[in-house]
């Protein structure tokens, strides 16, 4: 009989679609019941339980697995799904717009790790407001802003691999699950509402947030629909360089007040003897409104005892809209690199390898207004079923859709200039650059139109997923699995720019200026985009409707993956010498077939071209714990899995210069990631505390890395017909091809120590305090190529150091925490112009929650986010590429239950 009327915990040993099913077999029965034993002593509720019940399903996993829960109805412990994460061992998070948005785990980057809704496999993708931090996202990085935390009463991260989880998420992967009606062990009419208002100590100015879920069952019947909407008002307020370039020096554009060995060595030096110049030196500010709206429904049918029906529908919609204001040195006569026009450098001081004192004088500066509008639309709908065949055969079946559209319509900029003026830019102590100007910036009179822009954005990404799972019982300890997927992923896109340069044009419309709308470290003049943009239309020479031939070269692609898969799995739970033993055994085959097509500019005009293969692997998998007393267990696995390389690492759109004999563009023919990966941990867990060791290492091949190699033409891959129109080139003429390549193999080894302990053993009040944390060490290696040196870098999206602290005070009636988050630097990748790496400082954001029961049913609650107002700052090598702040966000709620 398979048990309908399921509560959160006996869900826990979930089949791979994310359904229920397998919970009926006795081996997983007896484990949840079991955790239903144990979970029957607890009294406690709210944030308490919440960890308890997470505790539980940790222990009674079988791999290395950790769980967030909702603390009640409609509560999720925090207001963004990063920012739960980001306490779970192992896991750290990017920023961006001061909320969490993309996750790392045990040292890999976001690439790394699957994420799933509701048992299927799901990418939404966005964009940041900062150029630094990529535009439109063309990759397989999750993003988790998009919904709201109501939404979701469970997340579990598997860090270990099975062969019942389909292939992709070397690091691991995060399944996110929504509420279903008889999630709750009550029956009949539920429901909560919490509304709340979000203050930002930087915008001042107070946004709402608003949930809404209700559910309700009928016997063997059950309906659920939740809502989410949130509006939140955003300031990024901060400094950055467009890059750091080796720059060289004209002899006039340096004068003889600069000292004559610093001058020297500016106006003489090559190769790599030049230094190091910042270029533009941005003062700016971005303001972002983020609207975010989430809707899901679930029905849950059981017609009879040995069948039930699962279909859950998801709704999410995520829209920016940004201004941003910078002022730069990046007029006609700019300090963006090399120093040969009309600018004079007076004065300088050089530390190390940098320039990190100029002072100018004929500098041209150029105010940027930029206007923007970014939406994306999430689809998903998945419907599941479970059967019991016989009474030693059930069987899971999933068919879902997902589909994820970003769309930026409005990306607009007008660029004004001020000439031939005094300017200073001074680096020495200070993490940013602090410039000094001659003259009034905010002054209209010193200002003219220079430049207009627009640009437009598409990404799309879609899954069709089908699978089913058997489950069969071979006796009361031993059980065999087995199961088949098919999975279509399709994924495409584009990038159109079209732009107007006024400088020196008579018939230029005079551009309606104000001083800028968005607090920054200093006001200036800016043009009011919309309204000259209004007055450029006008003029007929630039229209916001774009088309394909404003497609930018390299961006328009297409990629199909078809990829099927097969497992079994034998999963065991037995005694040996009186030794509890429980784990699973498994093989898992999959084949993908790729198709990377795209437009490739050749010089003469846009040609379509596509590359096609077929790659397959084995993937076996072992677990195993051992429950050596009634506290202590030993966790081990070991296994091998594959991620999947980035869209924009696999696109065959790119650029064919013929005439130059250079090919810049993706690689399609690249292989995927494929890694080892050991782990064993350490645990105990006591009635109200935890302690968890563990060691793990990942040996991973074909790492990608960026490289410029040279190759005859015919080995490109690339039709011999682009060089038909130069008779200087054959098939055997040798071209510059810089593309992503397969590098070396990388390692990752580390170490995660997590804790929690509840002091209810102290005298009252003490007794309702509480503690948790942890903390991951973690080192790797992997090579980089630096004008074709090899340099050895850790790998992007590592932390050395991470750790998580959470200190808690809970009482029946009203409780409180305050909790911390450490991430150590870590690169994101290879660094523009001459630098080496790219990547982010250190950071640790303080958060604080507290709440009070008013009545059974309602309850008022106070958040504060970025206490310390924690700024990011952004790398080139050891030079500040970017610095920004967003402020604190205080929130002041009332939910109500019943």
């Amino acid at each position: 009989m398979i048990p309908f009327k399921l509560n959160k915990l006996s869900i826990l040993v979930g089949a791979v679609s994310g359904t229920f099913v397998l919970a009926s077999s006795p081996i997983h029965a007896a484990q949840s019941d079991k955790v239903q034993q144990e979970m029957e002593a607890i009294t406690v509720t709210g944030y308490r339980s919440n960890l308890a019940r997470s505790k539980e399903l940790k222990k009674n996993a079988i791999g290395s697995q950790d769980s967030i829960l909702a603390e009640d109805i409609g509560e999720f412990p925090d207001a963004n799904l990063a920012e739960s994460l980001q306490r779970v061992p192992g896991v750290s998070i990017s920023r961006d717009s001061g909320e969490g948005r993309q996750i790392s785990l045990r040292g890999l980057g976001p690439n790394f790790t699957r994420t799933r809704l509701n048992g299927m496999e799901a990418l939404f993708t966005s964009d940041s407001g900062i150029d630094q931090r990529g535009g439109a996202s063309r990759s397989r990085d999750f993003d988790f802003s998009i919904f709201a935390s109501e939404l979701f009463n469970r997340v579990d991260v598997y860090k270990s691999y099975d062969a019942s989880l389909d292939e992709g998420g070397i690091a691991g992967t995060v399944d996110l699950h929504t509420a279903k009606p008889f999630d709750n062990s009550e029956e009949g009419l539920q429901g909560a509402v919490s509304v709340k208002g979000i203050y930002n100590d930087r915008t001042e100015h107070s946004d709402p947030r608003f949930a809404g879920l209700l559910s309700n069952t009928w016997g063997n019947f059950g309906a659920l629909v939740s809502v989410a909407y949130s509006e939140v008002d955003t300031i990024e307020e901060g400094y950055h360089v467009w890059s750091w370039k080796q720059a060289s020096f004209g002899d006039d554009n340096v004068a003889d007040s600069v000292d004559g060995d610093i001058k020297n060595r500016l106006v003489n030096a090559t190769g790599n003897d030049r230094v190091f110049v910042s270029r533009a030196n941005n003062i700016a500010s971005w303001a972002n409104t983020r609207k975010r709206t989430g809707i899901t429904a679930a029905f849950q049918w059981q017609p009879s005892d040995a069948m039930s029906f699962d279909l859950d529908i998801l709704y999410g919609k995520l829209s920016n809209d940004r201004i941003e204001n910078q002022l730069s040195t990046a007029g006609t006569n700019a300090f963006t690199g090399d120093v040969t026009a009309n600018q004079l450098l007076v004065d300088a001081a050089i530390e190390g390898d940098d320039l990190v004192y100029a002072s100018f004088e004929g500098l041209d500066l150029r105010t940027e207004s930029k206007v923007s509008f970014g939406e994306t639309d999430f689809h998903q709908i998945s419907l599941s079923g479970n059967f019991e065949l016989t009474d030693k055969l059930y069987m899971t079946t999933m068919f879902g859709l997902s589909k994820s559209t970003f769309e930026q319509p409005i990306n607009d900029k007008v660029f004004s200039e001020s000439v031939d003026h005094a300017f200073s830019v001074d680096w020495r102590n200070a993490k940013y650059g602090q410039n000094t100007y001659d003259f009034d910036i905010t002054d209209i009179d010193q200002w003219a139109l220079m430049r207009t822009d627009v640009r437009e954005d598409e990404i799309s990404n879609e899954y069709n997923t089908y699978q089913v799972d058997f489950n069969y019982e071979l006796n009361d300890v031993h059980s065999f699995k087995f199961g088949l997927q098919s999975k279509n992923y399709q994924s495409d896109g584009f990038e159109r720019r079209d732009r107007v340069d006024w400088e020196n044009d008579p018939n230029s419309p005079e551009a309606v200026f104000q001083l800028t709308s968005i607090p920054i470290l200093h006001d200036y003049v800016i043009a009011d985009n919309q309204a000259t943009f209004e007055r450029v239309v006008a003029t007929g020479l630039i229209s916001r409707e774009l088309d394909a031939s404003h497609n930018r070269p390299g961006t328009v692609y297409q990629i199909e993956e078809d990829t099927i898969g097969v497992y079994a799995q034998y999963v065991w739970n037995t005694e040996i010498s009186n030794f509890p033993i429980r784990g699973n055994l498994g093989l898992r085959w999959y084949e993908t077939e790729q198709t990377s097509s795209g437009e490739v500019n050749t010089g003469t005009g846009f040609e379509q071209i596509e590359f096609s293969k077929t790659y397959s692997d084995l993937l076996p998998s072992l677990n195993v714990v051992a429950d050596i007393s009634d506290n202590w267990l030993v966790r081990f696995g070991a296994n091998r899995n594959i991620s999947r390389p980035n869209l924009n690492q696999l696109k065959a759109a790119g650029q064919v210069g013929v005439a130059d004999q250079f090919i810049s563009a993706g690689n399609p023919n690249l292989e995927r990631f494929v890694a080892d990966s050991f782990e064993t941990s350490f645990e105990f867990y006591g009635d109200s505390s935890s302690l968890a060791i563990a060691v793990f290492h990942k040996d991973m091949e074909s790492f990608i890395v960026q490289q410029s190699v040279t190759l005859p033409y015919e080995q490109t891959g690339y039709p011999l017909e682009f060089l038909d129109f130069d008779p200087r080139v054959n098939a055997q003429s040798e071209f510059t091809v810089s593309q992503p390549i397969n590098g070396d193999s990388t390692d990752v080894t580390g170490l995660e120590v997590a804790f929690q302990m509840d002091f209810d053993f102290l005298p009252e009040p003490f007794n309702y305090l509480g503690m948790l944390g942890n903390v991951t060490i973690a080192d790797g290696e992997t090579i980089l190529f630096n004008e074709g040196e090899r340099i050895s870098v850790t790998p992007p999206g590592l932390s050395e150091l991470s750790h998580n602290f959470t200190l808690y005070y809970e009482t029946p009636h009203w409780g409180m925490r305050v909790s911390s988050s450490y991430r150590d630097e870590y690169i994101t990748g290879e660094g523009s112009e001459q630098n080496i790496v790219a990547g982010y400082d250190e950071t640790t954001f303080v958060d604080f929650k507290s709440f009070m029961n008013i009545t059974e049913q309602v309850k008022i609650t106070f958040e504060a986010t970025n206490l310390t107002d924690e700024a990011i700052r952004q790398f080139l090598d050891h030079r500040t590429q970017s610095y920004s702040q967003s402020g604190r966000n205080f929130a002041l709620g009332m939910s109500y239950k019943f």
